[in-house]
């Protein structure tokens, strides 16, 4: 019994190792609060980025740049927005252009750190972006079906509903990023084109065709998602997921499964369980959402299979996984605080040692029972999980994991949040106070960041079954996989819902932790570095391969006037560390031996952004349900002077930018050499570079890395195909580049530079345009020249004021679809906020969401 005791204290001393390992290298979460659920175009997304512990929930990590990504259906970033912390808080807005094009898009938001654990725990949210201002053309599309093929016919109309005659049409039909079939077509009279594509598509049926316009005064493209064709509409996949892992001889045991129609939607059906001779055992049914359970008792060396049909008439066969003739495993039942376990034993299967059902959730254990032969159920309250999800375990001595299972703690409201209702709000125009307060269940005061928005039920239909702060925290983020409606489970506290979870947990798999044994250490793997400034860093090598210790590298930032020198390490790795730069901005780097001499290789770190992938089933969404609230956009865009979208085609200029800007100071620069001149003066340099070609032209002189031009006291600005830079970075550059790239040299005196470049260039000025496609970091290993992108500056949310009669009379109207929106509304050591706006003309039926995370980490979520 003594040695049975310390072999289990042996065990549970290094599940703990297990856990403090990882609480050591956390992972983080980040979700982000948008401002409304749908947008249009002309508009800005205004979003806040919760940003926290994965195992804790505490919003204190170490990271302090997040990246946000606007993201099309075919997988296509639009922009990527790196965003910087700023007041504690990560918020900010992105842009939507009045000419992007309207359909489904979805944001992709992670940072640095998250990047190890890679992108399927990113944060991801899909939404609908509308376009009423690009009404220049319009497109639909329809669908004929016919025998082993489908005719499809898109028509194209003007903003008058005016067919598109004699356009030609490129058409292209996509399946897995890959084109099946390719189309040219013209526009009949009724501004149609037609084309048959097959039923099934060649590698799968999430297919899209893409139109472009070929030629023509127009400039015009589209992606339409091609529906489920013919008997595919009726077709569904069955997946069946028994409760502890396997199928277990003479046990009865509970087995869950999922339907889903081919384009990974959900869908319900009916069916029966049958045994090798074809009798029904049972009858198998969905509850909810697609997903089902079942139960019933296997027998070693018989095959089961369930016959199923959505519509009591196309019915299809699955077989289900083999039954074993051994194991152990785990069967929970969670109900009303209590959650009660019970091993099943397959029929021949011999008790040996003692077993342990271990519990964590995200990371902190919580469970530790011994189990024996006399005693192999039991129970235990579920006060004892933190919320979110629990993973029980089944092991054996030696800390080998058997058997899974997860349950669902619903989140306990352990805050008081006092706030009035919201008062009639019929008058415009009339400011509104709404003071808050937040305290703990002792009557602590609670200190935090809230994002608050408010919207009208009338101009913007809440979704109260999408993600949110909890939703996604508590469960999106701990499993694998797609969730139809996630905001369901959070939506009242019912043995109903709770049922419903316990179906979506038996029918997906952990995410956050892999366990096979939890006895050995896990192995932490680190690629990416936590991101808590901005950091430029590399490595020099010598020319043949060995390490360059103690090297001068050298960093210029013309764009930030930044010049900055330190020295490689013991490995040849350098780093230029909290370097503060918003935008794309362009640096150049060199390194030299320890004697100075150009004899090494600089390489600069790099990070590599993995391609997204649509995480989303794809959704034949009812656009006509929008047309309200593009109308409602494209009114306030007309009442700001905003300018309608003309899609026409871009005149081709034969002159280059280059040459426009060579000749833009042509009428200043006070000698130029360019063709003939230009080209003699290269002969004379021979193989030098085009610094050396600069010594060469009358009244300048070079000494060492230092160009004067005569009759100037100070040394002049580079201007090297439209980049400035200070005098010794441009010889710098100028010295890797051979002078044959060169195309046109200008200088200017001082009196004409400074009119251009501002006091900078009392030295004067020198202008060189390269020959295009000539890279400029030149042919020199120790030389770089490379672009990085700064954290991105938004603009804020603007609250109208109306403090005087002056602006509450005005005539232009006051039309907002988002009314209210604060990322950082911050609670004062007394827990106390207040929300103030003024009413627009429009408010009729407000919406209230308020959403944030305590300093302990609890998620507070308001929603009125």
């Amino acid at each position: 019994m003594l040695s049975t005791s310390l072999h289990s204290q042996n065990l549970k001393e290094k599940i703990s190792d297990n856990f403090t390992l990882l609480s050591k290298y956390p992972q983080e979460k980040l979700y982000l609060h948008l401002d409304k659920p749908y947008y249009a175009a002309g508009e800005r997304i205004y979003w806040k980025g919760y940003l926290i512990n994965a195992i804790s929930h505490i919003p204190y990590t170490g990271s302090n740049f997040i990246y946000i990504e606007l993201v099309s259906s075919d997988d296509r970033i639009q922009n990527r927005y790196k965003i910087k912390r700023k007041n504690g808080s990560f918020y900010g807005s992105i842009t939507l252009p009045p000419d992007i094009p309207a359909g489904e898009y979805y944001l992709r938001a992670y940072t640095q750190w998250m990047m190890n654990a890679g992108d399927a725990y990113f944060y991801y949210h899909k939404l609908r972006i509308g376009n009423s201002l690009d009404r220049s053309i319009q497109s639909s599309i329809h669908y004929e079906e016919g025998e082993g093929q489908c005719t499809v016919t898109v028509r194209f109309t003007d903003e008058q509903n005016k067919p598109l005659p004699d356009v030609r049409v490129e058409n292209r039909i996509i399946s897995a990023r890959k084109t099946e079939k390719h189309y040219l077509r013209r526009t009949n009279a009724n501004g149609e084109i037609g084309f048959n594509i097959p039923l099934i598509g060649d590698m799968g049926d999430s297919r899209t065709i893409e139109v472009t316009f070929a030629d023509g005064p127009y400039q015009y493209d589209r992606t339409f998602h091609v529906p489920l064709l013919g008997n595919r509409k009726q077709e569904f996949a069955l997946s069946f997921f028994p409760e502890g892992g396997d199928l277990l001889d003479g046990c009865n045991q509970r087995v869950a499964f999922k339907a889903q129609q081919p384009d990974g939607n959900c869908c319900d059906l009916q069916g029966y369980l049958l045994n090798d001779s074809g009798d029904t055992i049972s009858t198998v049914q969905t509850e909810h959402d697609g997903m089902g359970v079942f139960s019933f008792t296997p027998s070693a060396g018989e095959k089961y299979q369930v016959t199923a049909s959505r519509n009591g008439s196309f019915y299809r066969r699955f077989s289900l996984p083999e039954v074993k003739s051994g194991g152990i495993q785990l069967s929970v039942y969670h109900r009303k605080g209590t959650v009660r376990y019970n091993l099943l034993k397959a029929r021949h299967t011999q008790w040996q040692d003692t077993l342990y059902l271990v519990g964590h959730t995200r990371g902190i254990p919580n469970v530790f029972i011994p189990l024996t032969a006399k005693k192999t159920f039991g129970q235990f309250n579920d006060s004892e999980l933190q919320e979110g999800i629990t993973e029980l375990l089944l092991v054996d001595n030696s800390g080998t994991v058997l058997s899974r299972r997860l349950i669902f703690e619903a989140p306990e409201e352990l805050v008081n949040f006092e706030m009035p209702s919201l008062p009639p709000l019929a008058q415009r125009r009339k400011l509104v106070e709404l003071p808050l307060c937040i305290t703990d269940k002792k009557g602590n005061p609670v200190e935090t960041s809230l994002s608050v928005s408010l919207t009208d039920r009338n101009v913007i239909t809440p979704d109260s079954l999408t993600d949110h702060i909890r939703a996604s925290f508590l469960l999106m983020s701990d499993l694998k996989g797609y969730i139809n409606n996630p905001g369901y489970y959070f939506s009242e506290r019912a043995l109903r819902t709770g049922y419903h979870m316990e179906l979506l947990l038996l029918t997906h798999g952990w995410s956050r932790f892999s366990h096979t044994d939890i006895s050995q250490l896990p192995t932490v793997r680190i690629d990416y570095l936590m991101e808590t400034k901005q950091v430029i860093g590399g490595k020099v090598t010598k020319l043949f391969g060995g390490v360059a210790k103690d090297c001068p590298v050298v960093l210029f930032a013309p764009k930030l006037k930044l010049t900055s020198v330190t020295n490689t390490d013991e490995k040849g790795c350098f780093a230029f560390e909290d370097i503060d730069y918003s935008d794309m901005v362009t640096f150049v780097a060199q390194a030299k031996s320890k004697a100075g001499r150009a004899t090494v290789t600089l390489k600069i770190d790099s990070i590599t952004y993995t391609q997204p992938a649509h995480p989303f089933p794809v959704t034949s969404e009812n656009e006509k349900k929008f047309d309200g609230y593009d109308q409602i956009v494209r009114d306030i865009h007309q009442n700001e002077e905003g300018m309608q979208v003309v899609r026409l085609r871009e005149v081709t200029v034969t002159a280059s930018e280059r040459q426009s800007a060579y000749r833009s100071y042509a009428e200043f620069s006070d000698s130029q050499y360019s063709g003939k001149l230009l080209e003699q003066l290269k002969q004379s340099v021979g193989s030098g570079s085009a610094f050396d070609l600069l010594g060469r032209l009358p009244r300048t002189q070079i000494v060492g890395y230092d160009l004067n031009i005569f009759g100037c006291k100070s040394s002049p600005v580079f201007l090297i195909d439209e980049m400035q830079c200070v005098s010794e970075e441009g010889a710098m550059i100028l010295t890797n580049i051979d002078a044959s790239a060169v195309e046109n040299i200008e200088l200017l005196r001082p009196e004409s530079a400074t009119l251009h470049f501002g006091s900078e260039a009392i030295g004067g000025a020198v202008v060189v345009v390269l020959k295009p496609g000539t890279r400029l970091g030149g042919s020199s290993p120790g030389l770089s020249l490379f672009t990085k992108q700064g954290y991105y500056e938004s603009a804020e949310f603007y609250h109208p004021v109306y403090e005087t009669s002056e602006p509450k009379e005005n005539d232009k109207p006051d039309i907002r679809t988002t009314v209210y929106w604060n990322p950082n509304l911050q609670t004062d050591e007394n827990g106390r906020a207040v929300i103030r706006f003024y009413t627009p003309d429009n408010l009729i039926d407000p919406h209230l969401i308020i959403e944030g995370v305590t300093a302990n980490g609890y998620l507070l979520r308001v929603e009125e």
